[in-house]
């Protein structure tokens, strides 16, 4: 009983070692997904899939071990199979199997200022008259979507701003409009009177035939 525990054993043993022996060498290392991975928070991020293929393309199977790494490690570093951006910039994530490399890039580009559009410094309108203003983040000349702002003024009683950026003047004066996104801001000041509102001439009241 013994003898046949001890040859089916090594029966088992030689199988798998000739399986492996047959099993396709690595050509080559297929990711998932962008060439470039731009992220634009701190939030960690999940490699890419990678497929390990044979000199046909084709995938083998079983996948071998891929063992991963991401430099330089003062824009983004690896834990455990996700990449965590630390700073704006770029790194580069590797896949590695034996000798075999293959590479994306990872971009980190941070939200660092905001912009507002929709009015002209120093350019009033009447009390009454409403304009829309947008506000935008960007990550240098990128803008970056899906970001959060808030806005407020510094006196509702001269010029009142909605949740959407849209202003409403109130009564003449200046005030300052603020967007705020996160840690980031952007100031316009408004120039509430002033300034003549266009009359329709053929409006009721205005005179025109």
């Amino acid at each position: 009983m013994r003898f046949l525990e001890w040859f089916n054993l090594n029966m088992l043993t030689l199988i798998a070692s000739l399986l492996l022996g047959c099993a396709p060498a690595p050509a080559s290392i297929k990711f998932d997904g962008e060439a470039t991975v731009t992220v634009n928070t701190l939030d960690a991020t999940p490699v890419n899939k990678a497929t390990v293929l044979d000199k046909d393309g084709k995938a083998i199977d079983p996948q071998p071990a891929v063992t991963w790494s991401v430099t330089p490690d003062t824009v983004a570093k690896l834990d455990g199979a996700k990449v965590v951006p630390v700073a704006s910039g770029e790194a580069t994530v590797e896949a590695k199997v034996g000798e075999l490399k293959s590479a994306y890039k990872f971009v980190v580009a941070l939200p660092d200022k905001v912009e507002i559009a929709g009015y002209t410094a120093g350019q009033p309108w009447p009390v009454g008259q409403a304009a829309q203003l947008t506000a935008t983040v960007k990550a240098g000349d990128a803008a970056v979507e899906g970001q959060a702002v808030a806005w407020s003024s510094s006196d509702a009683n001269i010029a009142e701003v909605d949740a959407n950026g849209n202003v409403m003047g109130k009564a003449d004066g200046k005030a300052t409009v603020t967007a705020t996104s996160g840690t980031l801001t952007a100031t316009v000041e408004v120039t509430i009177g002033g300034a003549v509102a266009a009359v329709d001439p053929a409006a009721p009241g205005t005179g025109g035939q």
